[in-house]
Protein backbone atom coordinates (compact mmCIF):
# COMPACT_ATOMS: atom_id res chain seq x y z
CA UNK A 1 0.00 0.00 0.00
CA UNK A 2 1.41 3.41 -0.93
CA UNK A 3 1.82 6.00 1.82
CA UNK A 4 1.83 9.41 0.10
CA UNK A 5 3.37 12.03 2.38
CA UNK A 6 2.59 15.52 1.11
CA UNK A 7 5.31 18.01 2.03
CA UNK A 8 5.46 21.80 1.91
CA UNK A 9 8.15 24.21 3.06
CA UNK A 10 8.35 24.57 6.85
CA UNK A 11 6.57 21.29 7.60
CA UNK A 12 7.25 19.74 11.02
CA UNK A 13 9.91 16.99 10.74
CA UNK A 14 8.47 14.57 13.29
CA UNK A 15 5.01 14.82 11.72
CA UNK A 16 6.53 12.92 8.79
CA UNK A 17 9.46 11.02 10.25
CA UNK A 18 7.57 9.59 13.22
CA UNK A 19 5.02 7.82 10.99
CA UNK A 20 7.80 6.99 8.49
CA UNK A 21 9.76 5.24 11.25
CA UNK A 22 6.77 3.01 12.02
CA UNK A 23 5.72 2.34 8.43
CA UNK A 24 9.33 1.80 7.36
CA UNK A 25 9.47 -1.17 9.73
CA UNK A 26 6.50 -2.64 7.86
CA UNK A 27 7.84 -2.62 4.29
CA UNK A 28 5.94 -5.84 3.64
CA UNK A 29 2.75 -3.72 3.82
CA UNK A 30 3.70 -0.10 3.07
CA UNK A 31 5.72 1.86 0.49
CA UNK A 32 6.50 5.49 1.41
CA UNK A 33 6.47 8.26 -1.18
CA UNK A 34 7.41 11.89 -0.46
CA UNK A 35 5.42 14.30 -2.65
CA UNK A 36 5.11 18.04 -3.18
CA UNK A 37 3.51 20.39 -5.68
CA UNK A 38 6.93 21.48 -6.96
CA UNK A 39 8.47 18.00 -7.05
CA UNK A 40 11.65 19.56 -5.71
CA UNK A 41 13.65 19.78 -2.48
CA UNK A 42 11.38 20.77 0.41
CA UNK A 43 12.74 22.23 3.66
CA UNK A 44 11.33 21.36 7.06
CA UNK A 45 11.05 24.01 9.76
CA UNK A 46 14.02 22.28 11.43
CA UNK A 47 16.14 22.59 8.28
CA UNK A 48 15.93 19.00 6.95
CA UNK A 49 15.88 18.90 3.15
CA UNK A 50 13.75 16.21 1.50
CA UNK A 51 13.76 15.41 -2.20
CA UNK A 52 10.16 14.93 -3.37
CA UNK A 53 8.31 13.68 -6.43
CA UNK A 54 5.48 15.64 -8.02
CA UNK A 55 2.09 15.43 -6.33
CA UNK A 56 -0.17 14.10 -9.09
CA UNK A 57 -3.59 13.53 -7.48
CA UNK A 58 -4.67 10.94 -10.06
CA UNK A 59 -1.72 8.75 -9.02
CA UNK A 60 -2.50 8.85 -5.30
CA UNK A 61 -3.75 5.53 -3.98
CA UNK A 62 -3.69 4.04 -0.51
CA UNK A 63 -2.82 6.49 2.26
CA UNK A 64 -2.37 10.27 2.18
CA UNK A 65 -0.50 11.85 5.11
CA UNK A 66 -0.54 15.61 5.71
CA UNK A 67 1.87 17.06 8.30
CA UNK A 68 1.48 20.27 10.24
CA UNK A 69 4.01 22.96 10.96
CA UNK A 70 4.64 26.65 10.39
CA UNK A 71 4.21 26.24 6.64
CA UNK A 72 0.62 25.07 7.10
CA UNK A 73 -0.51 28.61 7.94
CA UNK A 74 1.15 30.06 4.86
CA UNK A 75 -0.37 27.34 2.69
CA UNK A 76 -3.86 28.05 4.03
CA UNK A 77 -3.62 31.77 3.33
CA UNK A 78 -1.70 31.90 0.07
CA UNK A 79 -1.76 28.67 -1.88
CA UNK A 80 -5.09 27.80 -3.44
CA UNK A 81 -3.44 25.63 -6.12
CA UNK A 82 -1.83 23.36 -3.50
CA UNK A 83 -5.10 23.13 -1.56
CA UNK A 84 -6.91 22.02 -4.72
CA UNK A 85 -4.28 19.36 -5.44
CA UNK A 86 -4.40 18.12 -1.84
CA UNK A 87 -8.20 17.95 -2.02
CA UNK A 88 -8.09 15.87 -5.22
CA UNK A 89 -5.43 13.59 -3.72
CA UNK A 90 -7.51 13.12 -0.54
CA UNK A 91 -10.57 12.23 -2.61
CA UNK A 92 -8.53 9.52 -4.39
CA UNK A 93 -6.90 8.15 -1.22
CA UNK A 94 -8.43 5.26 0.70
CA UNK A 95 -7.19 6.69 4.01
CA UNK A 96 -6.21 10.24 5.02
CA UNK A 97 -3.99 10.95 8.03
CA UNK A 98 -3.47 14.46 9.43
CA UNK A 99 -0.91 15.39 12.06
CA UNK A 100 -1.58 18.41 14.30
CA UNK A 101 -2.31 21.55 12.25
CA UNK A 102 -2.25 19.44 9.08
CA UNK A 103 -5.95 18.84 9.78
CA UNK A 104 -6.64 22.53 9.06
CA UNK A 105 -5.24 22.06 5.54
CA UNK A 106 -7.69 19.31 4.71
CA UNK A 107 -10.49 21.12 6.59
CA UNK A 108 -10.00 24.13 4.30
CA UNK A 109 -10.85 21.94 1.29
CA UNK A 110 -14.35 21.21 2.67
CA UNK A 111 -13.80 17.44 2.80
CA UNK A 112 -14.02 17.32 6.59
CA UNK A 113 -17.35 19.11 6.93
CA UNK A 114 -19.42 17.42 9.69
CA UNK A 115 -16.53 15.13 10.57
CA UNK A 116 -14.80 14.69 13.93
CA UNK A 117 -11.14 15.66 14.45
CA UNK A 118 -8.67 15.56 17.31
CA UNK A 119 -8.44 19.02 18.85
CA UNK A 120 -5.13 20.65 18.01
CA UNK A 121 -3.71 23.38 20.25
CA UNK A 122 -3.59 26.18 17.71
CA UNK A 123 -4.80 29.77 17.80
CA UNK A 124 -8.55 29.79 18.55
CA UNK A 125 -9.37 32.39 15.86
CA UNK A 126 -7.39 30.41 13.30
CA UNK A 127 -9.18 27.28 14.46
CA UNK A 128 -12.61 28.90 13.98
CA UNK A 129 -11.71 30.23 10.53
CA UNK A 130 -10.41 26.99 9.09
CA UNK A 131 -12.40 24.31 10.88
CA UNK A 132 -15.96 25.67 10.85
CA UNK A 133 -18.54 22.88 10.62
CA UNK A 134 -16.13 20.32 12.09
CA UNK A 135 -16.44 18.80 15.56
CA UNK A 136 -13.11 18.98 17.42
CA UNK A 137 -12.82 16.38 20.17
CA UNK A 138 -11.06 17.92 23.19
CA UNK A 139 -8.66 15.65 25.06
CA UNK A 140 -8.46 13.04 22.29
CA UNK A 141 -4.95 12.30 21.04
CA UNK A 142 -6.29 10.38 18.04
CA UNK A 143 -9.66 10.50 16.28
CA UNK A 144 -10.76 8.15 13.51
CA UNK A 145 -13.84 9.17 11.51
CA UNK A 146 -14.39 7.04 8.42
CA UNK A 147 -11.28 7.17 6.27
CA UNK A 148 -9.97 10.22 8.15
CA UNK A 149 -7.47 9.90 11.00
CA UNK A 150 -6.35 12.97 12.93
CA UNK A 151 -4.16 13.54 15.96
CA UNK A 152 -3.68 16.41 18.36
CA UNK A 153 0.10 16.80 18.19
CA UNK A 154 3.37 15.68 16.66
CA UNK A 155 3.90 13.06 19.38
CA UNK A 156 0.35 11.76 18.92
CA UNK A 157 1.25 11.11 15.26
CA UNK A 158 2.95 7.92 16.43
CA UNK A 159 -0.25 6.72 18.10
CA UNK A 160 -2.35 7.67 15.08
CA UNK A 161 -0.06 5.73 12.75
CA UNK A 162 -0.11 2.66 14.98
CA UNK A 163 -3.93 2.78 15.17
CA UNK A 164 -4.13 3.08 11.39
CA UNK A 165 -1.84 0.01 11.07
CA UNK A 166 -4.02 -1.85 13.59
CA UNK A 167 -7.15 -0.99 11.57
CA UNK A 168 -5.66 -1.66 8.11
CA UNK A 169 -3.45 -4.67 8.87
CA UNK A 170 -3.65 -6.10 12.41
CA UNK A 171 -3.27 -4.88 15.98
CA UNK A 172 -0.47 -7.40 16.60
CA UNK A 173 1.51 -5.99 13.66
CA UNK A 174 1.12 -2.47 15.10
CA UNK A 175 2.14 -3.65 18.57
CA UNK A 176 5.25 -5.35 17.17
CA UNK A 177 6.28 -2.19 15.28
CA UNK A 178 5.90 -0.18 18.51
CA UNK A 179 7.92 -2.78 20.42
CA UNK A 180 10.74 -2.66 17.85
CA UNK A 181 10.90 1.13 18.27
CA UNK A 182 10.83 0.91 22.04
CA UNK A 183 7.66 3.02 21.98
CA UNK A 184 5.24 2.38 24.90
CA UNK A 185 2.06 2.26 22.82
CA UNK A 186 -1.20 1.73 24.72
CA UNK A 187 -3.06 -0.61 22.37
CA UNK A 188 -6.09 -0.48 24.68
CA UNK A 189 -6.63 3.14 23.62
CA UNK A 190 -8.56 4.44 26.59
CA UNK A 191 -10.06 7.93 26.60
CA UNK A 192 -7.35 9.34 24.36
CA UNK A 193 -8.73 7.51 21.30
CA UNK A 194 -12.05 8.47 19.73
CA UNK A 195 -13.60 6.40 16.94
Amino acid sequence: MDVNMVLFDDFECMDIFGPAEILGKLQKYFHIRYLSVSGDVINSVQGAKIWTDFLIPEEVEGILLIPGGKGARRLLWQDERTLNLVKQAAENADTCMMVGSGSAILAQTGLLYRRKLADCPIDKNWNRMFTAGIERIEGARVVADGKYYSCSSTAAGLDMTLWMVADQIDIDVAAEAARQMGYPWDSAGGEEIYC
